[in-house]
């Protein structure tokens, strides 16, 4: 029997897994890292930093599963979206990467939406933030100009990692579509986008459907990572599209409810749907003749990170946290929590919001604001599925994934935001699982995305059910969350 590698470049850590044919995981190995913010409003990192943690994750997952390096049929990836690494002519970065969380390019931002003009709706079909490579890449051309001149290619995260691993340049679909350089409805480079704002036209890499082999392990690479020469590499997928095909979310019509560091809202559609207020995103999916429908928000567990560690100070595993909110009735009493703590994208394309307690009385204690932390992450997330609906876009189906698919009041709280039962797989580390999916396809064990998900993706047997009075409680509430918010946007900018 082969077996597969997946590989994660995350946010806050590299993960790599190794998993055998039939999807059983063998071995995990994670390294993390921390974000350089220099400035206020900055967010980057070395990708030498990257490189050699993941070089350290795939030792330890090749350790832990027992298996030599030899055995190994492909590896996959997945990877954070949005961010830029940029490559001088030797194949060295020209500085540090930026990253999706990054904020420094507010005023390209807006220069980037007034120039493309048409094009947004005609070839993009989203609209740019802060952080996003085009937006990244033009704040480099003004400000740091003989940087830029340097530049021979830029690529998003993960696709450093593959050029590391297999000394090809290259990108894939899903990946490029964030980029907002791209054209998702055409599945290709925006060339005139490119001219418009005068950037090189020669540094874009070629892109390929994310299950396509597109190099092997080089010689240099097995030196530095353990692994052998020639093992097959596919191009894999942005971390949304990967984390959806490890949840086996393949199919059009099943939405997905992610929340990890940051939280998605996603549904997989049969046709490029476009937003005309652009409020939420439209990748394309890592299968072919899919896109993603997503609303894709800055904040999900980094709120309850933050309340943990900075302001509870807590040692308390997540889990004790979990069954105390649990304890707490739906809509904590009158406690609100707006839950913009990084800004927001999704469905408020504000980088100036912040977090806000509205509602705090002398009954609120500890549970409650756990909770209310908790809530304020779905209302958010339900305010993107209001879009969904004004649009017409069914949800047959919700898989929930992260890290609140692991807690009974987090499952619940889904269920009942958005009426729906809620079902979990049995995956471990799913965007990680993804790209191993990817990774089957592109070596030919599977035929297809389909295929591989119908025998690797085990699904958990218990679903969440929505809980009729909570599911009232809710839709009174969200109201008055979407005022809230209306009432405070103003006073951001002040602040």
């Amino acid at each position: 029997m082969g077996y597969l590698m997946g590989i994660d470049l995350g946010t806050s850590s590299v993960k790599a897994l190794i998993t055998d044919e039939t999807g059983e995981v063998k071995g995990i190995g994670q390294v993390g890292y921390e974000i350089l913010t220099p400035r206020v409003g900055y967010a980057q990192q070395d990708p030498a930093v990257w490189w050699n943690s993941t070089k350290k994750a795939v030792a330890e997952a090749l350790q832990k599963s027992g298996i030599i390096a030899e055995e190994l049929k492909g590896i996959g990836f997945s990877g954070q979206m949005h961010g830029m690494v940029a490559l001088d002519k030797d194949g060295v970065p020209v500085d540090m990467a930026i990253i999706h969380l990054d904020q420094r390019s507010l005023k390209e931002r807006e220069e980037i939406v007034k120039i493309a003009g048409e094009l947004l709706s005609q070839e993009l079909l989203n609209k740019p933030s802060a952080g996003m490579l085009i937006c990244s890449l033009v704040w480099l051309k003004k400000n740091k100009p003989q940087v830029y001149d340097r530049i021979h290619m830029v690529m998003s995260p993960k696709d450093y990692i593959r050029y590391k691993l297999t000394g090809e340049i290259c990108t894939e679909y899903s990946d490029a579509s964030a980029a907002l350089a791209f054209s998702v409805r055409k599945n290709q480079w925006c060339m005139e986008l490119i001219r418009r704002l005068g950037l090189k036209e020669d540094i874009w890499p070629k892109a390929y459907p994310s299950c396509d082999v597109v190099g092997t392990v080089c010689r240099e690479a097995a030196e530095e990572t353990g692994l052998v020469r020639g093992i097959k590499v596919a191009a894999g997928g942005g971390d949304c599209a990967a984390q959806l095909i490890g949840n086996g979310v393949a199919e059009e019509g099943i939405m997905s409810c992610n929340i990890g560091t940051a939280s998605q809202l996603a549904v997989v559609t049969g046709n490029p749907v476009l937003d005309p207020k652009m409020r939420c995103q439209l990748w394309c999916h890592s299968i072919p003749g899919l896109w993603v429908f997503q609303g894709g928000a800055l904040n999900g567990g980094n709120t309850l990170s933050w309340l943990k560690n900075k302001v509870l100070k807590s040692e308390r595993p997540f889990g004790e946290l979990d069954e105390e909110a649990f304890q707490v009735p739906a809509g904590c009493e009158g406690l609100f929590f707006l839950p913009y703590i990084a800004g927001e994208r999704t469905p408020h394309n504000n980088p100036l919001a912040r977090g806000v307690f509205f509602g705090l009385g002398l009954k609120h204690e500890q549970a409650y604001l756990v909770r209310a932390v908790m809530e304020g992450v779905m209302y958010n997330l339900r305010e993107c599925r209001k879009i969904f609906d004004e649009l017409g876009i069914p949800g047959r189906k919700l898989v929930a994934s992260g890290g609140a698919a692991k807690g009974k009041c987090w499952k619940q709280i889904q269920a009942d935001m958005l009426d729906m039962p809620v079902y979990t797989t049995l995956v471990q580390e799913e965007a990680c699982y993804g790209a191993a999916i990817m990774a089957s396809v592109g070596t030919g064990i599977y035929p297809d995305v389909y295929a591989a998900c119908r025998e690797m993706v085990k699904w958990s047997p218990e679903v969440t059910e929505p809980i009729r009075e909570n599911v009232q409680i809710y839709q009174e509430r969200q109201e008055i969350f979407s005022q809230l918010y209306k009432m405070s946007a103003p006073v951001f900018p002040k602040l």
